[in-house]
C-alpha cells in the first residue's frame, strides 16, 4: 500500500486553516497515486486545544471539517485526528476518523488517556473500551495513540500507525524512535509513527515522522522542526542510515528554540521583538536566536547601563548589535535610579545598601522595556535561564518581565553551549561575552558565583532534583557537598511564588517550569 505522510504545522483552534492544509495534502497525495494518507491526532483542532474542547460549537465545527475532508476522499482513503462527540450519550473521545468513498466510514477512539506532564486528557475525554482495527485494500490497519496501546496489536494486523502527538523534549526523539522500532521488531510489522511539527505557545513539536520495517529498521525519517511530505510503499521499505539526534545535541536545542520563537510570533500575529541587552551571555544568545528566527530588522535591543555597569558590558552589547545587524537604543538609568532612591529615602533613610537597591535597577529596566513594548507593539523577550529561575536569581517585575521566556528551560551551562554553537562559522556572540565571569552588575564587583555555586555544579544538582526527581540523600550520595545540596534545595523550594509569575517558557526538557513541573505554591520537604 502506498501511504502518504504529510507533516504539517497545525494551528490550535484554527479549524478552517487546518482543514485547508489537510485537504491540500490529500490532493498532493492523490497526485502521487497514494492509496492512503494519514494525519495524527488533533490534526483538525491543533495540539493541545485544552478548554476549547469544552465549547460545544468548537467540537461541532471539528466534525463539520471532518465531513468536508471526507468529501475529498474519492480515489484515496484518509485517517484524520479530531475530537469525536458521541451524540447519543454526550461522551467526547480523542479520536481519528477513517474516510474513503467521500464518506466517513469509521474510526478509532483512544483507549488509554494520558495525564502526565503537559497532558490532562481525563479533563476532556473518556477512554474507549476497545481498539478496533481498520480495513482497507485487504490490509488490516492498527491505530495506536501511544505505546501503551501496543497490547491491542494482533498477529493478523498488517500495518501499525501511531497517531499520537509527542511534544518535543531533548530526550523524546530518541525515546520515540526506540519505542516504535522495538514494537515493529517485536510484532514483525511495519510501523509508522506520526507527529505534529511547530510550536504552540510553550509546547514544541519536532516532527520527525518515522517509518520502520518489520525488523525495526528505520526506513524513513521526515524533517525536524519543518513541514515535510513523503509517500512510502509498505511493500518496498528499504533501511536508511539511523541518524536520530542524541539528547545532548546542541543543534537540536538551537533548532527547537528557533521554531518556538518563530511560531510564537507568527501564530499570534506579532511582528517585532524587544529585549534588554546587558552585554551578558543570556541576552546575547536570546538576541541571536531572535534575529535568526524573525530577521534582524525585527529585533530591537535596548542597552540600559547603570553606574555599576562595566565598560566592557556596554562594548560587548554594542559589538553584538553590530554582529547581528539588529536595531538598538541606549538609555542610561542612573538618573532614574537616583530619582527612585531619593523618593524612597524618607523610608530607607540610612539603612545599608542591599538587595532592595540592587533589584530596583532591574525594575527600572523592566519599566523602560515594557513602556517601549506598549508604545510600539514590540513583544518583550525574557532572557532568564533555567538555572536562575530555579534558585530565584531574578527580580520580579524586573528582569523576569516578558511575554515569552526563550531560555527558561535551558540551564546556564547549556546557554554557553548555545553561544559556542552560534559562533560555529563566525563570531556572532562576542568572545568576551562568553569568556568573562557572569554578573548581574547590580553592585560593584558583583559576580554570580558570589551568590550561587559554580554553574557546572549547580546545573548537575538541579537536573538531578528537577528532572530526575532525586532526593537530597541520593544527590549527596553522588558526591556533591552536603552544604551545597541543602542550599540548592532551599533556594529552589522557597521560590515557587516567583516561578508562578514567570512568562510562558519554551519547553525543551521533560520537566519545564510551568507546563512540566507542577508544584504547590507553598510546601516543605
Amino acid at each position: 500500500m502506498k501511504i502518504a505522510l504529510p507533516q504539517i504545522n497545525y494551528y490550535v483552534g484554527n479549524i478552517s486553516r487546518n482543514c485547508e492544509a489537510i485537504i491540500a495534502a490529500i490532493q498532493k497525495a492523490k497526485s502521487q497515486k497514494a492509496d492512503l494518507v494519514v494525519f495524527p491526532e488533533h490534526a483538525i483542532c491543533g495540539a493541545y486545544p485544552q478548554d476549547l474542547l469544552e465549547k460545544e460549537y468548537f467540537v461541532n465545527d471539528c466534525r463539520l471539517a471532518i465531513e468536508k475532508i471526507a468529501a475529498q476522499c474519492d480515489t484515496i482513503a484518509a485517517i484524520v485526528g479530531a475530537p469525536n462527540l458521541d451524540l447519543e450519550d454526550g461522551i467526547l473521545y480523542n479520536a481519528v476518523f477513517f474516510m474513503y468513498g467521500r464518506e466517513v466510514r469509521g474510526g478509532v477512539n483512544k483507549c488509554i488517556l494520558s495525564d502526565y506532564d503537559t497532558l490532562d486528557e481525563s479533563r476532556y475525554f473518556i477512554a474507549d473500551e476497545e481498539n478496533n482495527a481498520l480495513f482497507y485494500q485487504q490490509q488490516r490497519i492498527r491505530v495506536l495513540f501511544d505505546e501503551y496501546e501496543a497490547n491491542a496489536i494482533q498477529k493478523n494486523d498488517d500495518i501499525i500507525i501511531h497517531v499520537g502527538v509527542t511534544p518535543f523534549t531533548r530526550e523524546n526523539i530518541r525515546y520515540r524512535h526506540d519505542t516504535f522500532a522495538d514494537i515493529a521488531r517485536k510484532h514483525g510489522k511495519t510501523v509508522i509513527s506520526l507527529n505534529h511539527v511547530g510550536a504552540n505557545g510553550s509546547l514544541l513539536f519536532d516532527g520527525n515522522t518515522f517509518v520502520f520495517n518489520e525488523k525495526g529498521e528505520l526506513c524513513l525519517q521526515l524533517s525536524a522542526f519543518e513541514e515535510d511530505f513523503a509517500v512510502v510503499d509498505s511493500r518496498k521499505l528499504k533501511p536508511i542510515p539511523d541518524k536520530v539526534a542524541d539528547a545532548q545535541d546542541i543543534a537540536v536545542l538551537h533548532d527547537a528554540l528557533i521554531r518556538g520563537i518563530r511560531d510564537f510570533f507568527h501564530k499570534n500575529n506579532f511582528k517585532k521583538a524587544i529585549l534588554g541587552l546587558s552585554g551578558g551571555i543570556d541576552s546575547a544568545v536570546v538576541a541571536a536566536l531572535a534575529a535568526e528566527a524573525l530577521g534582524a530588522s525585527n529585533v530591537l535591543g535596548i542597552l540600559m547601563p547603570s553606574k555599576f555597569s562595566t565598560d566592557h558590558s556596554v562594548t560587548d552589547a554594542e559589538d553584538l548589535v553590530k554582529n547581528l545587524g539588529i536595531n538598538s537604543e541606549m538609555f542610561p538609568i542612573k538618573d532614574m535610579y537616583d530619582s527612585f532612591l531619593n523618593t524612597l529615602h524618607p523610608m530607607f533613610k540610612d539603612l545599608p545598601f542591599n538587595v532592595a537597591e540592587e533589584n530596583l535597577q532591574a525594575r527600572v529596566r523592566g519599566v523602560l522595556l515594557m513602556a517601549i513594548s506598549n508604545k510600539f507593539g514590540h513583544i518583550l523577550l525574557n532572557t532568564s535561564n533555567k538555572s536562575e529561575a530555579a534558585v530565584g536569581y531574578g527580580t520580579l517585575y524586573g528582569d523576569m518581565c516578558g511575554s515569552l521566556s526563550v531560555l527558561g528551560d535551558v540551564y546556564k551551562t547549556e546557554v554557553y553551549q548555545l553561544a559556542r554553537y552560534l559562533n560555529r562559522e563566525k563570531e556572532v556572540i562576542p568572545v568576551n561575552t562568553i569568556t568573562k565571569a557572569p554578573s548581574a552588575e547590580l553592585r560593584p564587583g558583583q559576580k554570580d558565583q558570589d551568590s550561587l555555586p559554580d554553574y557546572e555544579t549547580l546545573d548537575k544538582i538541579l537536573k538531578l532534583y528537577l528532572e530526575d526527581n532525586r532526593s537530597r540523600k541520593e544527590i549527596i550520595a553522588q558526591g556533591f557537598p552536603v552544604e551545597t545540596v541543602e542550599r540548592v534545595f532551599t533556594l529552589v523550594n522557597r521560590c515557587e511564588y516567583k516561578r508562578a509569575q514567570c512568562p510562558p517558557i519554551l519547553k525543551v526538557s521533560k520537566k519545564a517550569f510551568g507546563h512540566g513541573r507542577r508544584m504547590p505554591l507553598t510546601y516543605q520537604i
